[in-house]
C-alpha cells in the first residue's frame, strides 16, 4: 500500500509565491481600471455641463437676450443640470479644500470655476501649483470686431490636464 503525501515545503512556497504575484498583478490592473473609470466619469459630467451651458446660451440667443450672457460667467453651471452628480459638494470657497474634496465636484465661488479634485491620481499630472484638480469656467465669445456685446458663451478648461 502506497502512502500519499501532502505538499512539500518547497511546493508550498512556490505556490504561495505564484499566488502573491498574481494577486499583485490583479490589484495593479484593478487600480488602473478604477482610475480609468474615475476619469471617464469626470469627463462625462464635464460633457453634461458643456451641453447644459450650450443649451442655456442657445435659449438666450434665440430669445435675443444677449445682455444676459454676461451673467453666465458668474453662475454655477451645475445649476443648469437636470440632476447634479452624486459627488457634487455644492458651492465652496476653494481655499485649502483639497483634503476634503478628493473625488468630488464643487463650484468655487471665488474663482467662478467648476472644479473636480482627482481621487486616485496615480496617472494624473498635477497643475502648476501641485493640485490634483481639473477646473472649467464659462467664457464669453465676443461678437465681430471684439468690441461688440457677447454673442456666445461656452464652458472651457481653465488649464489643460494630462491624465494617462
Amino acid at each position: 500500500m502506497r502512502r500519499t503525501r501532502g505538499f512539500s515545503l518547497l511546493e508550498l512556497v512556490v505556490s504561495l509565491t505564484l499566488v502573491a504575484v498574481l494577486v499583485g498583478v490583479f490589484l495593479d490592473r484593478a487600480l488602473y481600471y478604477r482610475e480609468q473609470a474615475e476619469k471617464s466619469a469626470m469627463e462625462q459630467v464635464a460633457n453634461d455641463l458643456r451641453s447644459s451651458v450650450n443649451l442655456r446660451v442657445a435659449e438666450l440667443v434665440l430669445e435675443n437676450r444677449f445682455a444676459e450672457l454676461t451673467a453666465l460667467t458668474a453662475q454655477n453651471p451645475m445649476d443648469l443640470l437636470a440632476r447634479k452628480p452624486q459627488n457634487y459638494l455644492g458651492v465652496l470657497d476653494g481655499t485649502g479644500v483639497q483634503e476634503v474634496v478628493t473625488g468630488n465636484w464643487y463650484f468655487d465661488k471665488t474663482s467662478k470655476e467648476v472644479v473636480y479634485y482627482v481621487d486616485s491620481g496615480q496617472y494624473f499630472a498635477p497643475d502648476d501649483q501641485g493640485r490634483m484638480r481639473v477646473a472649467w469656467r464659462v467664457k464669453l465669445e465676443k461678437g465681430v470686431g471684439g468690441a461688440a456685446a457677447p454673442q456666445w458663451a461656452r464652458l472651457e478648461l481653465v488649464q489643460p490636464y494630462r491624465w494617462f
